[in-house]
């Protein structure tokens, strides 16, 4: 991220989804007539034909389990029936959920063997494993021919609202009070289990969305420690395993062998960042995977590092608590290691703010250069007024009447001013997040320009986009003033003070047409 590592560790897995962290290694052998693994475990015997292959190698169809659980037991239940009825309906929760691959549709049986004493069943560290399956489903994503992606994405969601919580819609409205009856003590996904479903919007809407403010990201928006406060009101078996949180060990899961390495992200533990030891992450290791290994005992291939896990209230690291000063060495070094933009607006906009601020340095506070170089930066801070609209899917469920706006705030509407207004289109409520977030816009049909406000909205308000039948207005060359209300630059906290007076924004007014921002040439500004 741009101010240095972070991660999804063990202490993510257990807080957020409750899964048991400290147990022993999920792994085993895939040396089975999967056939037979059916019949003595789940209590039937899978349908193999040409054109409907319940089991394709050894993985089964996940409706194939539901179908066996979809009617209830009857009240004289034998045990093994029981257990053969939990056993397919774990097992469907574990492909549907923890262990999703990209199919979509279908589970391994090999985490069947996990669950054959369910009487006396064995503590086992589920939270690790699925974090390796999760880590090695964001290495796949991230090549570049790769569209699709598996694992327990709850787990990155959550954990995403969680260390940066200005990227989560904030939730206006909840269940009924008293609609579950009395609060229960669960996971901490549950805090966010009411945030909207936008999911109906088109994908590259939110790619680019969260793509420019990430980019923009400030210092203070980036929650190190999100869990402090809640840890008194979660349930003991989402903290059972804090000493294993600290542990730099191999997470096991079969055939999967990922590192875990919390001592480069131990701010999220409180803790001073020093310059982090290399890793290595083994290629040949993680080029391993279980296409054409039909029978292999990856307890034996795997006996060093499932050694290392079981030593891991050993390996856990040391260092200082405290907060990171602002010129510590590890930032220096990041910076010089690291993809520090995501595209090329971002940089930009980065690397001229940073070294106007260094400009900024070299003049006593009262020079007119020092007062220059500041109004510069004041005019940077306070271009976020231009929100352009971003085009939205048809069929929302809220429409908003029509006539004017009664409700207060900056205007969402995307009709140019001066030209008829079209028929009412569905918009969703504005939905405003805690913490101020930093906007790059993209330029886009036609500008909004909102009435100033003392603090920018962060509110992921995506207002309605319909085409105009009528034609651009033409528009003159603009000022400097007019090209630094229109030019679509992301808003950053710069700590500068208030607006001075003649950067101040007056409303719009009703009769100036406003045309495309990619229609505007950026003036040519000599110096004063």
């Amino acid at each position: 991220m741009p101010h240095g590592e972070v991660s999804i560790t063990l202490q993510d897995v257990e807080v957020l989804i409750g899964l048991p962290v400290d147990g022993a290694a999920i792994t085993g052998s895939t040396q089975k007539t999967w056939t037979i693994v059916c019949r003595d475990f789940l209590g039937f015997e899978p349908v193999n034909q040409d054109q409907h292959k319940q089991l394709n190698g050894q993985r089964i169809l996940i409706s194939r389990l539901l179908e066996q659980v979809a009617e209830p037991l009857p009240p004289n239940a034998e045990e093994d029936q029981l257990h053969k009825y939990a056993r397919c309906y774990i097992l469907a929760l574990l492909g549907d959920t923890i262990f999703g691959d990209k199919s979509g549709d279908r589970v391994h049986l090999m985490w069947v063997q996990l669950l054959e004493d369910l009487r006396n069943p064995q503590v086992y560290s589920w939270g690790s494993a699925c974090l390796a399956w999760m880590y090695r489903e964001l290495c796949r994503a991230s090549d570049r021919d790769t569209n699709q992606i598996g694992g327990c994405l709850l787990l990155v969601q959550y954990w995403a609202w969680a260390r940066f919580p200005y990227l989560c819609l904030a939730v206006e409205r909840g269940p009924p009070v008293g609609a579950y009856g009395p609060p229960v003590r669960a996971p901490l996904s549950l805090k966010w289990l009411w945030v909207p479903n936008k999911k109906n919007r088109p994908a590259n809407i939110f790619r680019d969305r969260y793509r420019e403010q990430i980019a923009s990201m400030l210092p203070d928006q980036v929650v190190w420690q999100p869990y402090e406060a809640e840890f008194e009101n979660l349930p003991p078996w989402c903290v059972a395993g804090r000493a294993v949180w600290t542990a730099t060990v191999p997470l096991v899961c079969f055939h999967l062998i990922e590192k875990h390495t919390p001592d480069r992200v131990v701010r999220q533990f409180g803790m001073i960042q020093n310059i982090p030891q290399a890793v290595d992450t083994d290629t040949v290791l993680h080029k391993i995977d279980l296409r054409g290994k039909v029978g292999v005992d990856w307890m034996r291939k795997h006996a060093v590092h499932i050694g290392h896990w079981g030593d891991r209230l050993q390996r856990r690291f040391e260092v200082v608590l405290g907060e990171m000063p602002p010129d510590h060495e590890y930032f220096g070094w990041f910076n010089r290691v690291t993809r520090r933009f995501i595209d090329r607006p971002g940089a930009k906009l980065t690397m001229l703010v940073s070294l106007v601020n260094r400009l900024l340095r070299h003049h006593p506070v009262g020079t007119e250069e020092h007062t220059d170089i500041n109004d510069v930066l004041t005019a940077v801070h306070h271009i976020d007024r231009v929100q352009p609209p971003i085009p939205e899917a048809p069929n929302e469920e809220a429409a908003s009447p029509a006539g004017p706006s009664t409700t207060e705030g900056p205007s969402t509407s995307t009709t140019p001013t001066g030209c008829p207004s079209p028929q009412p289109v569905a918009t969703p409520p504005s939905l405003s997040t805690p913490d101020p977030s930093p906007y790059t816009p993209h330029p886009s049909p036609s500008l909004t320009i909102s009435s100033p406000i003392p603090h920018p909205s962060p509110s992921l308000t995506i207002p309605s986009s319909i085409p105009h039948p009528f034609p651009s207005p033409v528009i003159p060359p603009p000022t400097l003033q007019e090209f630094l209300e229109l030019s679509p630059i992301p808003s950053l906290n710069l700590g500068i003070g208030p607006t001075p007076p003649h950067m101040q924004q007056e409303p719009p007014s009703h009769n100036m047409p406003i045309g495309p921002s990619s229609a505007i040439d950026p003036p040519l500004v000599e110096p004063e």
